[in-house]
């Protein structure tokens, strides 16, 4: 009977009516089995013994990794078995004398889950050992994977088998893909710089021991492990909330090259110089690691993007830092022109994968990867980001400086003032013309309602005869040259009455300070010279008698090149100075009094992404 078995078997046309005539059933199975369940034939032997009948190549591959005494145990399996001749018998056999744990994990296991798991009439996600998930097949065809079930719900007195017609790939999930190009690369230095190895130094994995195969214990009286089932955590994806390697989720990854990983490390690592008197009292370089993990994590940034939290990912993309960073950084891709995309100043349209193309996307278990030998986003949007200070978080600095008394000076008592303030805007229509044609006369129509937002820092002079200095603290610079403005509300806007406004304008100085090698500031910062006419003051707009809508001014202050970068530091290392710069005879035209609402710091407008990483928008490219 064992033969018959075996050789029709090897035909592929096996039938469950066969099985059921040849062998008895137990009914202490059939608690296993639910009313959807189809026919169900029975092996009186464990589930190692049918496949050595029936399957004696599987049955030696299974044998070569010490894998058949788990089978033979008294837990449950059921087993999807791949006909012989399917598959590379002879390249597991080879593999699995050096590395058998890799053949368990990759096929043997990818063919095994735990329990009973009856082919029945509808489709059932599976759960195999090495925790990927598989659809089983019900209705009119039967199939696990893309493999057809040639005979299914064979009962033995240990769990279940399915023949299948071919094996079931084993398909990688994102984290596995990442370790999979790395060990193919070449280059000599993946060790030191590539972004598996930086993950694995993150890698804090757990024993599942009831999911793991022993083979006796050593001298100590510990487990051997054939193989060793793990539960993943690596704490540096967790901190950018990508797990790209659970296997229940679903995920967008860029991967990029270790040469473009590299490349891109290198011009973070270089933004990223922190001032060596940080490691003063140090038994080791404080610097170098701040460098090294802040220079690795933003070349992480935006490789990322949980298609779970893009509900409309085919529109815009979010990667899994978008909710950590400022607007609008983590944002890409459009894909088509929608005149209420609601797109942010400041942030052209980018779109990723039209710019890494389908031809380099792989399919993994738990998503879509691209392999890339160039980062599609420049530095500027993926970390190099803009820096506002605004007026709610604005700090003046009081603390004397090592050789310099105190920059902040003469100064009354600042306040915080916030809010929304609403008034009527004014439209011309009904343009009245001469016989020339010239317009003459207008009729002034009141328009809606305008409400704008409100936010600045009231610092006032000590005095009325004094010019107040004022030093901001500036946090999170990086080592790089920024364009430098500073916002400010117009005077008039503190008594905000349109018959009555004071509408003089600010007039002022400004310096950045920034600590040296010693960690002291210098005796004086490095002033700022106004790059429209090469002047060492600035003046603000003088407002407009019937504008009564601007009600803030921008002034752009010029560039300046940071030395050291205080990235995520309590305390920074860079100030900013604004003093007031006007005489008695000045006061009638300026107000010594500031209304500030921040400072921006811009990478600066030299540093632009390449021309080929935009996309135009009329493409229309399949996704």
């Amino acid at each position: 009977m064992n033969n018959n078995i075996k050789n029709t078997f090897r035909t592929g046309i096996l039938v469950a009516t066969g099985l059921v005539a040849l062998y008895s059933c137990s009914d202490t199975w059939d608690e296993h089995y639910n009313a959807e369940a189809v026919s169900t034939s029975a092996f009186n032997g464990t589930t190692m013994q049918a496949i050595e009948q029936t399957a004696p190549q599987f049955a030696e591959v299974i044998r070569a990794t010490g894998f058949d005494r788990e089978l033979a145990s008294s837990n449950t399996y059921t087993i999807w078995v791949p006909a012989d001749g399917t598959y590379n018998r002879d390249s597991l056999l080879a593999v699995a004398q050096t590395d058998p744990s890799s053949v368990i994990k990759r096929f043997l296991q990818n063919h095994v889950a735990r329990y009973s798991i009856p082919m029945g009439l509808s489709n059932q996600e599976v759960a195999l050992l090495n925790t990927k998930l598989l659809t089983m097949t019900g209705k009119e065809e039967h199939k696990m994977g893309s493999a057809n079930i040639i005979n299914g719900n064979v009962r033995c007195n240990n769990g279940l088998i399915h023949f299948i017609d071919g094996e079931l790939p084993y398909m990688n999930n994102i984290f596995e893909l990442i370790e999979q190009e790395y060990n193919r690369s070449t280059n000599a230095s993946k060790a030191d710089s590539s972004l598996y190895a930086f993950l694995s130094v993150f890698n804090k994995d757990s024993l599942l021991e009831d999911k793991s195969v022993s083979r006796g214990v050593d001298e100590n009286g510990e487990k051997i492990w054939v193989d060793s089932v793990t539960l993943r955590n690596n704490t540096a994806l967790k901190n950018v909330d990508a797990l790209v390697y659970d296997e229940d989720s679903n995920y967008i990854a860029l991967i990029p090259t270790v040469e473009a990983f590299q490349k891109r490390y290198s011009e973070a690592k270089s933004l990223l110089k922190f001032n060596p008197h940080m490691d003063s009292g140090l038994t080791f370089s404080k610097t170098d690691s701040l460098q090294n993990y802040y220079a690795n994590m933003f070349s992480m940034n935006d490789l990322f993007y949980n298609r779970s939290a893009n509900e409309h990912w085919e529109d815009s993309l979010k990667s899994t830092v978008y909710t950590s960073m400022s607007w609008p950084y983590g944002l890409y891709y459009r894909r088509t022109d929608n005149l209420h995309h609601d797109m942010p100043e400041d942030k052209e349209v980018n779109d990723i994968l039209a710019t890494v193309g389908l031809a380099d996307s792989i399919v993994c278990s738990n998503g879509i990867a691209y392999l890339i030998d160039e980062y599609p986003m420049d530095i500027t949007e993926q970390y190099f980001k803009k820096l506002k200070v605004s007026a709610s978080a604005i700090t003046l600095d009081t603390e004397s400086k090592a050789g310099t008394s105190l920059i902040t000076k003469n100064i009354g008592s600042p306040s915080d003032q916030r809010g929304t303030w609403t008034t009527s805007r004014y439209r011309l229509e009904n343009p009245v013309k001469n016989e020339a044609g010239d317009t003459i006369s207008w009729d002034t129509i009141r328009s809606a309602a305008v409400t704008q937002s409100f936010s600045y820092l009231d610092v006032p002079p000590s005095s009325s005869n004094v010019n107040p200095n004022m030093a901001f603290k500036i946090f999170g610079n990086l080592s790089g040259e920024y364009d430098i403005y500073i916002v400010t509300t117009r005077y008039w806007f503190k008594n905000m009455t349109a018959s009555n406004r004071d509408l003089r304008s600010y007039r002022f100085n400004a310096y950045i300070w920034e600590q040296g090698d010693d960690g002291a500031y210098p005796k004086s910062g490095k002033q700022m010279i106004n790059p429209a006419d090469g002047l060492k003051y600035y003046v603000t707009p003088t407002p407009e008698a019937d504008d009564i809508y601007t009600i803030a001014d921008t002034t752009y202050l010029g560039a300046y090149a940071f030395k050291y970068a205080y990235y995520a530091q309590d305390e920074p290392g860079v100030l900013i100075q604004i003093n007031t710069n006007i005489s008695s005879s000045l006061t009638s035209q300026h107000s010594r009094e500031m209304l500030i609402s921040g400072f921006i710091l811009k990478p600066h407008k030299e540093i632009v992404a390449p021309e080929n990483k935009k996309r135009n928008i009329n493409t229309n490219k399949p996704y």
